[in-house]
């Protein structure tokens, strides 16, 4: 009687555990949030919540440099990509990995892609680490990564996050600067975590990397790397 008790006891605290941790994801099953709006475009179509200022800024920009990324990256077809932008960063941060986003403190993290769909904080409310336009920069990090999905889906972070930041908000790594910055490993630069990445200077060197690339044997191989 006693095992069986215990037994049941040991479910129940289980079956709670379970439905506790799937509870945290819950905000990634609903990318819209209550009474968004859309801006409808050519090239994008951008939801936005209260921000409507910094969303409409969002969407001229993204309107005017889509075509330039799709042929940068050899797209021919048309393809129309969604963004949703979010007024609060906590808002952001829970719509890819859920509500666990937010024991991290990643005061950095203020944009991201969902396969072809782009998720960003507001530039308007941007954080303790940003700005407006680094915000609004940054969008065009993520719109490289949406097309980046649609010519392979199972891209390294290494060369996703290079060409990214190469062909849009790049160029951290200053001169001099090597004096004062770890040089990842390559066992280093083979990890897919985002937060690893970041920490082993990821933002910093991996365009530097496709630069190399580009220069030495053209932008054409850089596609066919990719």
């Amino acid at each position: 009687m006693k095992k069986s008790k215990a037994f049941k006891i040991s479910s129940i605290l289980i079956i709670i555990l379970i439905i506790a941790f799937g509870t945290t994801f819950i905000p990634t099953l609903q990318l819209k949030t209550k009474n968004m709006k859309v801006i409808i475009g050519r090239w994008v179509d951008v939801y936005y919540e209260k921000e409507e200022s910094a969303a409409s800024d969002c969407f001229n920009l993204a309107e005017q440099k889509a075509k330039y990324l799709m042929d940068k990256l050899g797209i021919k077809e048309k393809s129309k990509i969604k963004i949703f932008i979010y007024d609060k960063q906590s808002t952001f941060q829970t719509k890819k990995y859920g509500l666990i986003t937010l024991l991290f403190n990643l005061d950095w993290y203020i944009g991201d892609n969902i396969g072809s769909t782009v998720i960003l904080t507001s530039p308007a409310n941007p954080g303790r680490l940003h700005t407006y336009e680094s915000v609004k920069q940054s969008l065009l990090h993520e719109m490289v990564h949406t097309y980046e999905y649609l010519i392979n889906p199972k891209m390294k972070k290494w060369l996703k996050e290079g060409v990214a930041l190469y062909l849009t908000n790049g160029g951290q790594l200053k001169k001099g600067a090597l004096q004062n910055v770890k040089i990842p490993s390559f066992e280093d630069i083979q990890t897919e975590n985002p937060i690893k990445f970041a920490n082993i200077g990821g933002y910093i060197f991996a365009d530097t990397y496709i630069q190399y690339l580009d220069k030495k044997y053209g932008w054409n191989k850089v596609l066919q790397l990719l």
